[in-house]
């Protein structure tokens, strides 16, 4: 007769459980998250407490997928499945989350950029708060962290530079709010845009300046994020791509 060993049950991992069950609720909370911020159903500073909340979430599921592997390795608990599912929907968000933080550690810790530090491109708010010493306040806020953005001066008219800048402000999605002075009454004309990133729609606030200096035009350009200290560089990036694009289009129009 052959004898038979009943091997021992083997137990399910709780952390293997949990750390699938957040990483299944994650990507809905993300989702819902910017949904609900697009449909202006929640402001921006709600949008970024869930952002970090996210964070903490994507953290807690990798702290509980470590402890779950653990367990499999040493007390050989069942929860391998749940574990390969878990990675596989947290791995998105550890990656995000890694380059921001990436850019965080590297990048300037500023939210306001100017092509011009010493006389600054100003808002018609910051006009109305500090009337004409509003350039000399704005400037003191200011920090120098790219050094590499620098206004642009074409030798072209006032009034072509101008349409060459609202031409590639539409191509870039941005959308005209307001300006101030007129082609033939004033030196400076001030242009202001608003514009959102793309998927989680965080506003942006931009001002270009052009200045008629008789046979050239200087352009200027100053882009902010509201509601935060450090925009990991986006508010750079948009300048820089802004004067790239606005070199390019000049071409043929700008006499070399």
């Amino acid at each position: 007769m052959l004898l038979t060993a009943t091997l021992p049950s083997r137990r399910p991992s709780r952390s293997a459980r949990w750390a699938l069950n957040l990483a299944v609720f994650l990507p809905v909370l993300a989702g819902l998250s910017i949904l609900a911020h697009r449909g202006t159903l929640i402001d921006t500073p709600t949008l970024l407490v869930l952002v970090a909340l996210c964070g903490l979430l994507c953290l807690l599921g990798l702290l509980l997928f470590a402890f779950g592997l653990r367990s499999l390795w040493v007390h050989g608990t069942r929860g391998g499945r749940r574990l390969s599912w878990a990675l596989f929907l947290l791995m998105p968000f550890v990656v995000l989350y890694a380059i921001a933080a990436l850019a965080w550690a590297l990048r300037p810790a500023l939210s306001d950029v100017s092509t011009d530090l010493i006389d600054p491109p100003v808002f018609a708010s910051e006009r109305r708060a500090h009337g004409t010493g509003a350039p000399a306040v704005v400037a003191g806020r200011l920090h120098d962290g790219y050094p590499e953005l620098l206004g642009t001066r074409f030798k072209a008219p006032l009034d072509a530079t101008d349409g060459v800048v609202t031409e590639v402000a539409e191509t870039l999605g941005w959308q005209r709010v307001r300006g101030r002075g007129r082609i033939g009454a004033d030196d400076e004309l001030f242009v202001e845009y608003a514009y959102k990133t793309p998927v989680l729609n965080m506003p942006v606030q931009i001002v270009v300046r052009t200045t008629d200096e008789g046979e050239t035009t200087f352009v200027d350009v100053r882009a902010r994020m509201p509601h935060l200290r450090h925009d990991l560089g986006i508010s750079a990036g948009i300048v820089r791509r802004f004067l790239a694009d606005i070199d390019y289009e000049m071409i043929g129009i700008a006499e070399p």
